[in-house]
């Protein structure tokens, strides 16, 4: 089968590897679209950052890896311990976590620092096939639209961001309208935010936000006028975590979701003198994943139109090394 492998720093390849075959508690899924996410691109371009060069410590694998974490597919084998019926329509939960330290055992899967995860350090969507856990998959309706049902991974991580703060009546603002900042803007909305502001440089992602929900939407440089109680940063940019300050209110609270691949400075007397909260935000536990693919089989979530780009499996290692501005890029083994 096809595969695109990260094997080094700006080395990803379109590979034929061996078909995976499932243990009797996992299933074999095919692949019907991989999305690529920054975090992607940030390996390809910055990488080693989340896929191994030496054996991880609990699956023992490294590079060469293929990468992928929004994933949708359908089950084509199914172990006799699995669960899953062959046939079923699934987003995998990227996530395994060790399930014994303090963070597991508290309830925070997502902080695991012994965690395997698809697409980073175990083999991911961006392939015809993958293997994963039977009890990791998670139902997703037959009628969503591709572009719709790859977006569970995404989405879970805006309602795990969200869900640490109260939003009810709050004035919220959403710094840099990508793919996750989308997600965050329709996750807010949802939650019940009196006011939701898209802050992006970009005209484009401005009118996404406003058709996903926002109240209104300001450029980059506007940001200091929002004076918001609660201030979600998902650019991963520096200039969106000075944003981020210069948007939040007096004692307010700003939540990183933006991936940071290298040190960001920030303004520590601002943020002591002002009192402001700042909090990090990371992935997604199990629950949060569940609750993104039951959101968005429902119709309650990804409602509004994207601009995506379905490319063919072949294209991902170009398109890894590409930027892509407000457009979601897509893999569909099924177009090659």
């Amino acid at each position: 089968m096809r595969a695109v492998r990260w094997h080094a720093r700006d080395d990803v390849r379109l590979d034929e590897v061996p078909v995976p075959t499932p243990s009797d508690t996992q299933v074999l899924v095919r692949v019907e679209a991989a999305a690529i996410c920054g975090t992607d691109v940030d390996e390809v371009r910055l990488g080693p950052i989340t896929v191994p060069v030496r054996p991880h410590p609990v699956n023992g694998r490294s590079a060469p890896m293929t990468l992928g974490h929004e994933i949708v597919g359908v089950v084509a084998e199914a172990g006799p311990g699995s669960g899953m019926a062959v046939g079923s329509r699934v987003a995998p939960w990227p996530s395994q976590p060790c399930g014994q330290c303090r963070d597991c055992e508290g309830g925070h899967t997502n902080r695991c620092a012994f965690a395997a995860a698809l697409g980073m350090s175990a083999d991911g969507g961006m392939a015809d096939y993958l293997v994963v856990e039977g009890s990791r998959c998670v139902p997703v309706g037959r009628d969503v639209e591709l572009e719709r049902a790859v977006l569970v991974e995404p989405f879970a991580v805006a309602l795990h961001g969200v869900h640490q703060v109260a939003l009810d009546g709050r004035r919220v603002a959403v710094i840099g309208i990508g793919s996750l900042g989308l997600c965050v803007v329709e996750a807010a909305v949802r939650a019940g935010a009196e006011q939701v502001i898209g802050v992006s440089r970009s005209e484009a992602a401005r009118n996404a936000a406003r058709e996903g929900g926002a109240t209104a939407s300001v450029p980059l440089d506007q940001a200091g006028d929002l004076d918001a109680d609660v201030v979600f940063e998902t650019a991963g940019a520096a200039a969106a975590v000075a944003a981020s300050f210069a948007a939040v209110r007096r004692g307010g609270q700003i939540l990183v979701l933006g991936g940071h691949p290298r040190p960001t400075e920030i303004d520590l007397l601002d943020l002591t003198v002002r009192e402001v909260v700042l909090h990090g935000s990371v992935s997604h536990c199990y629950a949060d994943f569940v609750a993104a693919a039951e959101a968005i089989t429902a119709g309650d979530l990804a409602r509004v139109d994207r601009q995506v780009e379905l490319a063919p499996l072949e294209s991902g290692p170009a398109l890894l090394r590409a930027e892509g501005g407000t457009t979601k890029r897509i893999l569909v083994p099924g177009l090659s």
